[in-house]
């Protein structure tokens, strides 16, 4: 964020003990690159780079993209821009700026942050997996390496083998 400020000038009676106006100082982007890079990197997530590639396997390749990309051109980069000018314009974060442009709207920015949340814990489920098994490979003996761990009960299922230095994957 640069040194760069507007000076935003609230009306009389706007703060709590005080009638006259007080000069609120708004951050700005340093350059236009910045800003794209910084919702580039809001946009591009886990799921992005984890899951998209499983879900196109999944769902028959080409044929999951074609409409995926459809999507995105139609309705995820409008709805991006949509979003993005509406916050510009009201100056206001993700839960007041549609109070702004309409009262009954206002539900809608509580709604994005419910599913923001939801999708927060879905990560972080993700990135627990993640530390467990970075802090196991320092152990002395990986547990993933054998079954004969002190939790298991005997009727585990193997989902691999190795036959000939080859690692074949059970379906």
């Amino acid at each position: 964020v640069s040194k760069q400020h507007d000076e935003v000038k609230t009306k009389p009676g706007d703060g709590p003990v005080s009638n006259e106006p007080k000069t609120h100082v708004r951050d700005q982007w340093a350059t236009k690159m910045e800003f794209i890079l910084a919702v580039a990197g809001h946009i591009v997530g886990l799921g992005n780079v984890w899951r998209f590639p499983y879900l196109c396997y999944k769902n028959g390749g080409g044929v999951f993209f074609i409409p995926y990309v459809l999507f995105l051109f139609t309705c995820g980069i409008p709805l991006f821009f949509l979003e993005t000018s509406l916050g510009q314009f009201t100056s206001q974060g993700g839960i007041t700026c549609w109070r702004k442009i309409c009262p009954l709207f206002e539900g809608l920015g509580y709604g994005s942050q419910v599913v923001v949340l939801y999708t927060l814990v879905y990560y972080i489920i993700i990135l627990a997996w993640t530390f467990l098994y970075l802090f196991s490979s320092f152990r002395s003996e990986l547990p993933w390496v054998s079954c004969n761990n002190s939790w298991n009960t005997g009727s585990e299922t193997t989902f691999f083998y190795v036959h000939a230095n080859a690692l074949y994957f059970l379906c």
